[in-house]
């Protein structure tokens, strides 16, 4: 009998929703221990609970300084090995050292770089063209424990925050693979230290990260920003006096600036669209959300009553 043929898995997550498809793969493996639910209670928890009731999948909900709970959910539940996954507490070395097997993270990058709350935001913002799913060691320092397994993504050129995540949600199987086969072969996790340096990190996205800075900005980067945020954080923000809006999707345009400044609208037809004033160059602004609804960059200008020469800030 192999190690990981009765192997019992936790999930640990605050947003059981984003870990939906790692708890589910594992219950169609037979190997879901239960889920741990971290973090204050929601409306979204409140629902997936309802959902693990009516599918008898055992969870347990704890406050973020609790430790008798869930060191009593992980013993009854006879815990082998548990698996932090879209969780964004830090969770106790009390309970990450209970399984046999103890605790892994699954990260959302190539560590060492971007060790943080938010990797495939930033990942996508600096124009990065691979990714990886990590599974590493919990330990004190947050996404600094030896590596166990790893499973690199392609990042596309197109690709949103949300595609990335599907992409890294799709690569469980085979990460999950690679760990059983490591506990069936040698009865333990193969642990590799983390090598090189951490070149960039991956900060909690803020509201000023959102922002645009029309003076220092390229095409492409505005573009990565653009689908960095989206759609969670909404794109980038649009900001003219004290209207703002979303900026979903945006392309480089081949317009010469004119020399006016940047964040000035140069060109508004319903064939080109909008397209405003870089640096060196200039972008299209294709898509864009407000009070209004979503709009292409001609609608948009029109409602907001934009014309050539105004500027955004």
């Amino acid at each position: 009998m192999n190690v990981t043929d009765n192997l019992r898995i936790t999930v640990i997550t605050s947003s059981p929703s984003s870990s939906f498809g790692l708890i589910s793969y594992l219950a169609q493996l037979n190997k879901l221990a239960g889920v741990l639910f971290y973090g204050a209670w929601d409306q979204e928890k409140a629902s997936i609970a309802e959902q693990f009731k009516q599918a008898n999948i055992a969870f347990q909900y704890s406050l973020i300084n609790d430790i008798d709970t869930p060191m009593t959910a992980l013993n009854a539940w006879n815990s082998q090995l548990s698996i932090v996954f879209c969780c964004r507490e830090k969770i106790p070395m009390q309970i990450a050292s209970i399984p046999e097997y103890g605790t892994l993270n699954f990260h959302g990058s190539p560590l060492p770089n971007y060790r943080g709350a938010d990797p495939v935001y930033w990942q996508i913002r600096n124009g990065e063209t691979l990714s990886a799913l990590t599974a590493h060691q919990l330990t004190e320092e947050l996404d600094q424990g030896a590596i166990v397994a790893q499973q690199v993504i392609n990042i596309g050129p197109y690709d949103t925050a949300h595609r990335l995540f599907s992409n890294l949600i799709q690569a469980i199987p085979d990460l999950l693979k690679g760990i059983f086969e490591q506990l069936d072969q040698y009865g333990r996790l193969q642990k590799q230290q983390q090598l090189g340096e951490c070149l960039h990190t991956a900060p909690r996205v803020t509201e000023v990260d959102l922002n645009i800075n029309w003076q220092q900005i390229t095409a492409s980067q505005l573009c990565n920003q653009v689908r960095a945020g989206n759609p969670q954080h909404g794109g980038a923000r649009l900001q003219m006096g004290q209207g703002h809006a979303q900026l979903l999707q945006a392309t480089p345009s081949q317009l010469p600036n004119y020399g006016a400044s940047p964040g000035t609208v140069i060109h508004l037809t319903p064939e080109q669209d909008l397209i405003v004033a870089l640096s060196d160059e200039s972008i299209r602004l294709d898509i864009i959300a407000n009070n209004d609804g979503v709009l292409d960059g001609y609608r948009f200008a029109q409602t907001c009553y934009l014309s050539a020469g105004a500027r955004f800030t």
